[in-house]
């Protein structure tokens, strides 16, 4: 994770933050997502671990997201109409 100290780095601060859970090779890899909340297209993916099951990633993330976002209450949200996907 890049130096928090360090300006480019800033909106790390304000950032929301969102779990990714996957399966790769018989693991389960957890990822944390930090989202710029002004410039959506602005993230930082970072792996935290993997586990022998879904629940126990699913538990960590859970417990890992609500450890580094800054927001505990879960206001800071992004707008999902930020992104332009076309669903065809």
């Amino acid at each position: 994770m890049p130096n928090r100290n360090h300006s480019k780095s800033a909106w790390l601060l304000n950032a929301e933050v969102q779990t990714k859970v996957e399966e790769v090779s018989g693991r389960w890899e957890v990822y944390l997502i930090f989202i710029n909340t002004l410039n959506p297209m602005e993230f930082l993916v970072v792996p935290m671990g993997d586990y022998r099951t879904e629940k126990l990633a699913n538990i960590y993330a859970l417990y890992m997201q609500k450890t580094a976002s800054k927001d505990f209450r879960g206001t800071k949200k992004i707008d999902k109409d930020a992104y332009n996907f076309d669903r065809n």
